[in-house]
């Protein structure tokens, strides 16, 4: 949560593009409001905790590859 650069306050909501241009203009980044004193900024994107984590990620393609090397092989040995 981005902190306002107005009055330092952390209660700030997204607020919605003015238009393709203003959105076009700050790549990488989000519009803001706050809701203490209704100053609009922007502020870079906020990282996904889960999709940036490599330990996560490493963890879900294993346990990816490892079920369809079960999957696999359970249906060799059937056949």
């Amino acid at each position: 949560m981005p902190t306002c650069p107005r009055c330092d306050a952390t209660d700030c909501r997204e607020s919605p593009w003015k238009s393709e241009d203003e959105r076009l203009a700050h790549p990488g980044e989000r519009a803001w409001r706050c809701m203490s004193c209704v100053h609009r900024f922007h502020a870079p994107e906020p990282r996904g905790l889960l999709r940036d984590n490599p330990i996560v990620t490493a963890v879900g393609g294993s346990t990816l590859l490892l079920t369809i090397a079960v999957i696999v092989i359970l249906w060799i040995w059937k056949s």
